[in-house]
């Protein structure tokens, strides 16, 4: 009798040990996936306020083709900045190169537009910009 109140209660310890030990570990596993629920709600909330911006620059174009390049400019800097981690100081140029050595050759053609507008002197009309803005919409609407 005695030793089966022995086991009884060394029992009863073993599965308040296994009770506490299953909530440790749950909870180590809920503050991880939580940590990582957090990081790609904001990477999505980030992509996704990129793609708001390109929408309002694409259905706000022309109304000043100088304001809105200089728009597309910054937008897309970021942009790259941001998901390739490419810095801002490069010029187009060494985007495009950048962008043909990885395959990307939709992103090496808007780099190529961006910087036939940005360094050849001329001045950007109308339809340039808006295909490039279409362009860049295309690009963070896909990523």
């Amino acid at each position: 009798m005695a030793l089966n109140k022995m086991f009884a209660s060394q029992g009863i310890i073993i599965i308040i040990a296994l009770i506490i030990i299953v909530a440790i570990t749950f909870r180590i596993f809920y503050k991880k996936n939580k940590k990582l629920f957090r990081d790609i709600s904001d990477d999505e909330k980030k992509l996704s306020d990129y793609k708001q911006l390109a929408n309002q620059l694409k259905i706000s174009s022309l109304q000043n083709s100088e304001d809105d390049f200089k728009k597309l400019n910054k937008l897309a800097r970021d942009f790259f900045k941001e998901y390739f981690n490419m810095p801002q100081s490069k010029t187009y140029l060494e985007l495009e190169k950048d962008f043909i050595k990885q395959d990307k050759k939709e992103y090496a053609n808007f780099c190529k537009g961006m910087s036939d507008i940005n360094y050849t002197g001329k001045k950007s009309n109308k339809l340039e910009v808006r295909k490039l803005i279409e362009t860049f919409y295309n690009l963070v609407n896909k990523f």
